[in-house]
């Protein structure tokens, strides 16, 4: 990957100098389909950086709108035209030149392998490059339809970056416009060894953080720019097949609410929303950016604007009711995690009376692990053949099993490495199907430094008592970032005991930045029987009016909100 230090040295040389490609110079990229190739027209930020493509004209496709296509987290333009991670080539690009609409499609980072960005680059970025596609097309306004992140990248456009006027239309497929909890446990301290060697922990999986995105909706939800746009949202509750990396984000999702692998149906939902196009339980994250799957599902949303000019602006339609955005969450996992010392490690937890199904996922930097999961008596389970990540693990390797019936008592998860094999850290998840459960009071949307913090948690009457011991710690990442807390580094620690509720008080954080929340949840089941649950959360923690800071060099001509 490429180092941010680079990175960065780059864009203050090349920002703002927007590259045109003549038509026909650059080879178009290479696509098995009925539609010609698109064209690559533009760099908007120096070369390599913010391509914006183009597809073929259709014949008599002027009385349509311009259809402009933004990609997900660690995406590119190419993933509407060239094959998903499992169902195949993405048919999208060529519906649409086939049903007579002009296309464009939009590299918000670069095309090779440097790091996610955050929505306020990218929404930056994507403001630049609607002018490079209007003036193409000459045009004054485009529809845009964004996966995932695309959304929220588009949404900062709009509201913060004066893309306003351009959009008229903004379709998301399953966007996560409340964060997601994936990105949540990337940055608890369990995954803490994993993640700093897979080196995944970019800009962009940062601002995905849950407690960043209340952030980010309390700076940018009441907005005057929202009555220029419409936005029609849709989300999925597929987790695709067993073993998948979206397998293990849907079941780790499911603690919060039905998902797609990736991101929650509330989450998929937008405050400001004009109308939901679809929830389907055939659609997971994949899929749901497959043309073949769902273009017949947004093109009559597409195919017309709304707006007569666009300097007009007019009042939006009665908004469908989102869903809340606060709520108690469920924990039916234990976690793990660390850093194999040598070439073999041992971690091990309770398994209580009455659990009907026991999953287990541990995810690695190696995919030469050898893993066993060993119950009470002995007997061990092997885990499934590495299968990867392409999430917000994002190389980091699963090892998965399921067990019918599991027996009470103490549980062993082996790994068993090669003798000169390179640092290897891991991150365990168990997932327990059992009657007891156990809810955790929802942190504040944005708290306030200075203030004391209290978490609440909640047990059903399968447990006898319980005892709960958290940590809060601003999050530490490698860059600064809108929030980072730059002078504190201490973290906060507190345990709590009682029968069925435990409010266990923390220490007032000491500054700006985004707050890891991680909770163990130790106790007896009604049975006699020890038990273990952890919680991994975020929340923002912000005093007084913050500007935005686009994490940008200062040259680039971005400036604060």
């Amino acid at each position: 990957m490429i180092r941010r230090a680079t990175l960065f040295a780059l864009l203050m040389s090349l920002l703002f100098s927007v590259v045109l490609i003549p038509y026909g110079q650059v080879k178009a990229a290479e696509t098995a389909t009925n539609a010609p190739s698109p064209t690559l027209i533009a760099e908007v930020n120096g070369p390599g950086k913010g391509r914006v493509w183009v597809g073929a004209v259709p014949y008599n496709s002027s009385s349509k709108p311009v259809l402009v296509f933004v990609h997900g987290l660690h995406g590119k333009a190419q993933d509407w035209w060239m094959d998903t991670e499992y169902y195949g080539r993405n048919e999208m690009y060529d519906l649409a030149y086939n049903s007579g609409y002009r296309t464009a499609f939009v590299s918000l980072n670069d095309e090779v392998d440097g790091p996610a960005m955050s929505m306020w680059y990218n929404g930056w970025t994507l403001n630049r490059q609607l002018d490079v596609i209007m003036a193409h097309y000459g045009v004054t306004s485009v529809n845009v339809i964004a996966h995932s992140k695309g959304g929220v990248d588009t949404n900062s456009a709009i509201v913060h970056y004066g893309a306003a006027p351009k959009v008229q239309k903004l379709i998301t497929l399953s966007s996560p416009h409340r964060g997601s909890q994936l990105a949540d446990l990337a940055y608890s301290w369990w995954s803490g060894w994993l993640a700093s060697l897979l080196g995944q922990q970019d800009d962009g999986t940062y601002v995905m953080q849950t407690g960043y995105m209340n952030y980010f909706r309390s700076v940018t939800d009441s907005s005057s720019q929202y009555s220029n746009v419409r936005i029609y949202t849709s989300g999925g509750t597929h987790w695709g097949s067993f073993g998948q990396a979206m397998w293990f984000g849907g079941s780790y999702l499911w603690g919060y609410d039905d998902n797609d692998g990736v991101v929650t149906v509330s989450s998929s939902h937008h405050p400001r929303q004009s109308g939901r196009l679809f929830t389907s339980s055939s659609l997971n994250h994949d899929n749901i950016r497959k043309g073949g799957d769902v273009w017949w599902r947004i093109e009559p949303t597409a195919r017309t604007l709304w707006r007569a000019r666009t300097d007009e602006s007019v009042e939006t339609l009665v908004q469908e009711n989102a869903p809340e955005a606060t709520g108690p969450m469920t924990s039916p996992f234990i976690f793990r995690g660390g850093e194999m010392k040598g070439t073999i490690a041992r971690t091990s937890f309770p398994v209580e009376g009455g659990v009907t199904n026991l999953s287990f996922d541990l995810l690695s930097n190696n995919d030469k692990l050898a893993v066993t999961f060993i119950a009470p008596n002995g007997q061990s389970f092997a885990a499934t053949a590495a299968g990867a990540d392409d999430g917000f693990f994002q190389g980091a390797y699963h090892y998965t099993t399921n067990i019918k019936s599991p027996a009470s008592g103490r549980w062993t998860v082996e790994l068993r490495g090669v003798t000169n094999q390179s640092r290897t850290g891991y991150m365990l998840v168990a997932n327990l199907e059992s009657p007891l459960t156990l809810t955790l009071a929802h942190p504040e949307i944005v708290t306030e430094a200075t203030r004391n913090f209290n978490a609440q948690v909640t047990a059903n009457s399968a447990v006898r008592s319980l005892r709960v011991d958290g940590t809060m710690a601003p999050v530490q990442t490698g860059s600064d970032r809108v929030l980072k807390n730059r002078t504190q580094e201490r973290h906060s620690a507190a345990a709590a005991t009682g029968a069925n509720q435990v409010t266990m008080g923390l220490a007032a954080p000491q500054g700006n930045g985004i707050y890891q929340l991680g909770l163990t949840v130790t106790g007896t089941a009604a049975d006699g029987t020890p038990f273990e649950r952890s919680f991994a959360s975020s929340f923002p923690v912000v005093t007084g009016e913050l500007g935005i800071e686009a994490l940008l060099p200062a040259d680039s001509g971005v400036t604060n909100r």
